[in-house]
C-alpha cells in the first residue's frame, strides 16, 4: 500500500509511515481524520517526525484518530472532486448539476480514488495494534489527546492558531458534502457499497463508538 499510494503521499506533504515522537509517545497521522491538524499542533509542541516504517514501535504507546468510514469518504470524495474537477472557472455547482447516473456509478464502482478515501486500516498496517489507543477525529480530537498525555505527564498547549482546514464553511467542499450526503441517503444501496468497501475500518471504528 505505501508504494502504491508513495507519489499521492508526498504530493500531499505526507510521508508513508510518517509519525510524531515525544520519549515513547507516538502519534500516526490517517488522512483525513485530522492529520495535518493534529500534526501541526504536536509539532508546535516540540514533537519530532519519524517513521513507524524503520522504528521498533514495540514500546511505544501509539496514538491513533479515526473517524466514521462514510462520513470520511464524503468528505474525501469532494476534497479530491475539487482537487480535479475545479479548473478554468469551474465550481462545485458545474459538478452538481452535472452529476447523473453515469458519474455516479463511475464514482460507486471505484468508490478509492485518493490516500483520502483509501481505507484507514491501511495507514496503520504493520503496527503493533495491542500499543494504540484510539480517539474519534470528529469530536475535539486536540483535546482528547491533550487529556490522553497528561496520564503520561506531557503537556500539550491547543491553545494555538492553527488552520483546520475544515469543510464546514468552505464555499467549494461544503456544497459538495452536502450533494453527497443527499444521494447517499436517496440511495441506500450506495450506503451498503461503501460500508462493504470500509467493513475493515468499521472493526477499528467499532472499538471507540
Amino acid at each position: 500500500m505505501f508504494d502504491y499510494w508513495k507519489n499521492q503521499h508526498i504530493a500531499r506533504g505526507f510521508a508513508p509511515g510518517g509519525m510524531f515522537v515525544k520519549d515513547n509517545l507516538v502519534y500516526i497521522p490517517i488522512p483525513k481524520n485530522s492529520s495535518s491538524y493534529i500534526g501541526q499542533l504536536l509539532l508546535k509542541n516540540d514533537w519530532t517526525i519519524g517513521n513507524f516504517l524503520t522504528t521498533d514501535l514495540t514500546n511505544k504507546q501509539l496514538i491513533i484518530l479515526l473517524r466514521d468510514p462514510i462520513d470520511r469518504w464524503v468528505s474525501g470524495m469532494a476534497e479530491y472532486l475539487c482537487s480535479l474537477l475545479l479548473k478554468n472557472g469551474r465550481t462545485s455547482d458545474d459538478i452538481i448539476k452535472n452529476w447523473n447516473n453515469i458519474v455516479q456509478d463511475l464514482v460507486f464502482d471505484q468508490v478509492i480514488f485518493d490516500d483520502h478515501t483509501e481505507k484507514q486500516v491501511y495507514f496503520i498496517q504493520s503496527i503493533p495494534i495491542e500499543n494504540c489507543v484510539f480517539f474519534n477525529s470528529a469530536k475535539h480530537p486536540e483535546q482528547a489527546v491533550k487529556q490522553y498525555l497528561i496520564t503520561h505527564d506531557v503537556d500539550l498547549n491547543i491553545d494555538m492558531i492553527i488552520d483546520r482546514n475544515q469543510t464546514q464553511g468552505n464555499k467549494y467542499k461544503e456544497p459538495l458534502v452536502d450533494f453527497l450526503r443527499y444521494q447517499l441517503a436517496q440511495n441506500p444501496s450506495l450506503t451498503n457499497k461503501l460500508m462493504n468497501t470500509y467493513r475493515e475500518d468499521y472493526t477499528l471504528w467499532n472499538v471507540i463508538t
